[in-house]
């Protein structure tokens, strides 16, 4: 077997990146009434967008609406198709 110093095997990687998924997906408890996922959280901090005294999902849509940003217009979409189907009665 080659000695690989400084490389990662490829199971190492796929555990790492395996593991940083679970992390940036696993929801977070924002308040009694909104979870976001951690990378949603951190996006919206990066942006210093004042989510922490919203209490659903719709309120952090509306403070989105001013923002001009493609990060942010991704996480908006992806935040109204959870809202649609976790919110909306069928």
């Amino acid at each position: 077997m080659k000695n690989t110093m400084g490389k990662r095997k490829p199971k190492e990687e796929m555990e790492e990146f395996i593991n940083e998924t679970i992390t940036l997906h696993r929801l977070v408890k924002i308040n009694n009434q909104l979870y976001l996922k951690q990378y949603q959280k951190e996006l919206l901090d990066l942006y210093h967008i004042p989510y922490q005294n919203c209490s659903s999902i719709k309120e952090i849509l509306f403070l989105l609406e001013e923002e001009n940003s493609e990060e942010l217009e991704e996480l908006a979409n992806s935040l109204q198709e959870f809202s649609y189907y976790h919110e909306t009665n069928k």
